[in-house]
């Protein structure tokens, strides 16, 4: 059956084949009640805005099957939302589900390992100063102060938030293929420089240099990932992330523990070693990451011609949450003047003071129960590994039952518990490691699936690129936080640090029922309005998330 004439143009001609698994060509179905795109349908031609997308400039001349179609590429960029024709029909079909979920788990082959690694190899390349303190750092550096260890790591944080907003926001322009891999690159440049260091002095510097590079990962990390899957998939994915955090914890203290046994090896001490084959591990994975990752499905080597348009039909359904990508002030204002953002941003500084904390000083933490260097890294492996299986079983059922705040409140009720047992108890070290495994149970999951929360319920690519990059700038001064709280005068039962962690973690927890508060509110706002409202409202041109046929999800 031809495809429905354009009444404000001549018919167009006999439509092009699209890709398709038997490259059997028929046309797109006039009637309404089909339900999924076969195999066997008809791919409509590559319009001038996805030419635009696919190019990544935005300067691509317009193309059409139909010579008598002249299209005003500035015109069409500058309305926000506005669909082709053949937009508005791909906006009706459903993909099926089968084919769907091929697809997904194609996207998991690449998007998975690159996401898991990269953030897996930055928590290393930024925590391992813990490992590295206990196997002789502070004394073999020349005017190491005694508390040099929490200022070293709160300095991380200095650069690393003062630029995180602006490597979120720019991320589009920079493009994730060329960023991503350059800062993943120059960290690792640095911690392999750090095996090297003589002064306190320098290892300050690296860490400034260090926290500046890693900057871009976080937010662009989220960010990127919301290029790719729906909204009632993205929980699992950026999982991704906070699981790599917690499983470098386990692979570093193995890791830590085979290295500091190199000590003396060619006149290096064991955590000269340490910082230099993280680094050149970093190194080596930033140059391959050069090569392998795309900006977007259009330049996505490992998606057949079929598989990018199946992403279009994607990408079209989910516009109302994408938005406009091109660089808007007014998206970036919106996320400004959202209070939700705000709320969250505190919300995530309390989670990440644990976060931080917990990450960097475990291994402190443990070995002043009584264990030595070699048994306080291997300890650390269990805690973590704990924390990695709570996650992924939480963001695996938070997809699947779309539950986020009912989850976090519970599971961040359990570290509470953990915190209070090592600020109130100091007798045997059973109850004190146990503690350990209650911090870690709720600390990764919250600070990843709030994330999530987030992003979910920003429409729009540049008020979301804006809002995680305000979340994760307000959140990681936690970082600087976390640095000060664990202090060396304090050992051996740091009551200082635990005793902020909790406060902080349930400060968290309070901000995110407000922030949950505003959500429920909104919907029934938007479920009481009539028709008129409605109409009202399209009328003065509202978009995104504050539209009424915007859901919001926690």
């Amino acid at each position: 059956m031809p495809i429905p004439p354009d009444p404000s143009h001549a018919p167009p001609p006999s439509p092009p084949p699209y890709p398709s698994r038997d490259s059997s060509i028929t046309a797109i179905p006039s009637s309404p009640t089909h339900t999924y795109l076969s195999t066997k349908e008809f791919k409509p031609t590559m319009d001038h805005t996805e030419k635009n997308l696919a190019d990544g400039h935005g300067n691509a001349e317009p193309t059409s099957t139909d010579a008598s179609v002249v299209v005003d590429p500035a015109k069409d960029r500058a309305v926000q939302g506005r669909m082709t024709s053949e937009d508005e029909e791909l906006l009706q079909f459903e993909i099926d589900p089968a084919e769907q979920k091929k697809l997904v788990r194609k996207l998991d082959m690449l998007i998975a390992p690159l996401v898991m690694v990269l953030y897996l190899i930055a928590f290393l390349d930024r925590s391992n100063i813990g490992n590295a303190y206990t196997a002789g750092l502070g004394t073999d550096l020349k005017n190491f102060p005694v508390n040099g260890l929490s200022t070293a790591t709160s300095l991380f944080y200095v650069t690393y938030v003062t630029l995180e907003t602006p490597m979120a926001t720019l991320l589009k322009t920079l493009r994730p293929s060329r960023l991503i891999p350059g800062v993943t690159i120059a960290w690792g440049a640095t911690v392999l420089g750090s095996g090297f260091l003589r002064t306190y002095g320098q290892l300050l510097a690296t860490r400034l240099i260090l926290g500046a590079c890693e900057a871009a990962l976080s937010p662009c990390m989220f960010l990127w990932l919301t290029v790719w899957y729906k909204r009632n998939e993205i929980a699992t994915r950026q999982c991704y992330l906070f699981i790599s955090a917690a499983i470098s914890g386990v692979v570093g203290g193995l890791i830590a523990a085979g290295l500091l046994k190199m000590d003396g090896l060619h006149g290096l001490r064991g955590w000269q070693w340490l910082y230099i084959i993280e680094g050149s591990i970093t190194i080596a994975i930033g140059i391959l990451v050069l090569f392998i990752m795309p900006d977007d499905y259009q330049s996505a080597w490992i998606l057949d011609d079929r598989e990018k348009f199946l992403m279009r039909v994607r990408d079209i359904q989910s516009r109302e949450y994408m938005g406009d990508m091109s660089w808007s002030w007014v998206e970036v204002k919106k996320a400004l003047t959202e209070p939700v953002v705000w709320l969250s941003g505190f919300s995530q500084l309390g989670f990440d003071v644990c976060l931080y904390g917990f990450s960097t000083f475990l291994v402190v933490i443990i070995q002043q129960f009584g264990f030595g260097t070699i048994e306080s890294q291997l300890l650390t492996a269990p805690v973590y590994f704990l924390a990695a299986v709570v996650y992924f079983t939480g963001a695996r059922f938070s997809d699947h039952r779309g539950v986020r705040y009912w989850l976090l409140m519970p599971l961040g009720g359990v570290s509470c518990v953990g915190y209070a047992i090592l600020t109130g108890y100091h007798g045997s070290v059973g109850p004190m490691l146990f503690a350990c495994f209650l911090c870690g149970i709720g600390i990764y999951i919250c600070v990843g699936l709030h994330i999530t929360m987030l992003s979910l319920n920003m429409a729009g690519y540049r008020k979301r690129s804006t809002a995680i990059g305000i979340n994760q700038t307000i959140g990681n001064i936690g970082g600087v936080i976390a640095g000060q709280i664990y202090r060396t005068s304090d050992k051996p039962y740091y009551r200082l640090g635990h005793g902020v962690s909790l406060g902080f973690f349930a400060f968290g927890l309070l901000c995110m029922t407000l922030e949950w508060r505003f959500y429920v509110s909104r919907n029934k706002a938007k479920e009481r309005m009539t028709a008129e409202d409605k109409a009202m409202m399209d009328e003065a041109g509202v978009t995104g998330d504050r539209h009424y046929s915007f859901k919001y999800e926690w």
